[in-house]
């Protein structure tokens, strides 16, 4: 082994041994920080030490939840509303969805003042007009029984005067 082959490799294995400490983390390369000590400072490195990078500091009376008690939820019973018989006008007949489509379409047909103004039985639904307000009707599965109620063109329950009357009718004829 010659002289300067014994050289490039202990200059080699130096030149490892630096690369292995610099990338390692070791508190003798780093400054506090980050940069390399043995390369020359950053410029790019002095937006670490701004205030605006401090850790973001959370108020004392926002990190506990709120016992004020006009914000509790009431209890509800263990009985949902929407399942209770006449809640809100929706109510449940004993009928599978389809048949209870065809039994609300003959219905809907004796009550005075209701318009249909569409039907869809893929949907088991009726848009009617009554009173001057437009409703979607439709027949739900709701176990071995079919609920029907009023919803908007948004999908939500419709819980106005005219629609909570309509659903009474419709149950007093489908009975």
């Amino acid at each position: 082994m010659s002289l300067s082959s014994f050289t490039a490799r202990a200059m080699l294995a130096s030149t490892l041994c630096v690369a292995l400490l610099a990338s390692s983390g070791c508190s003798w390369m780093h400054r506090p920080d980050g940069s390399l000590k043995f390369l020359p400072r950053s410029h790019n490195s002095d937006y670490k030490l701004s205030k605006e990078n401090r850790p973001l500091e959370v108020p004392p009376d926002l990190d506990t939840p709120a016992t004020d008690p006009s914000m509790q939820i009431p209890a509800s019973h263990g009985v949902a509303p929407s399942s209770m018989a006449g809640a809100g006008g929706d109510f449940a007949i004993s009928d599978t969805p389809s048949g209870a489509w065809d039994r609300m379409g003959k219905a809907l047909e004796r009550i005075d003042g209701v318009t249909i103004t569409s039907r869809s039985q893929l949907l088991n639904s009726y848009e009617v007009q009554y009173k001057g307000a437009t409703l979607l009707l439709r027949a739900n599965p709701d176990g071995a029984s079919s609920r029907i109620d009023a919803v908007g063109n948004d999908g939500r329950p419709v819980r106005t005067p005219e629609a909570v009357e309509l659903l009474e009718k419709l149950r007093n004829r489908i009975g």
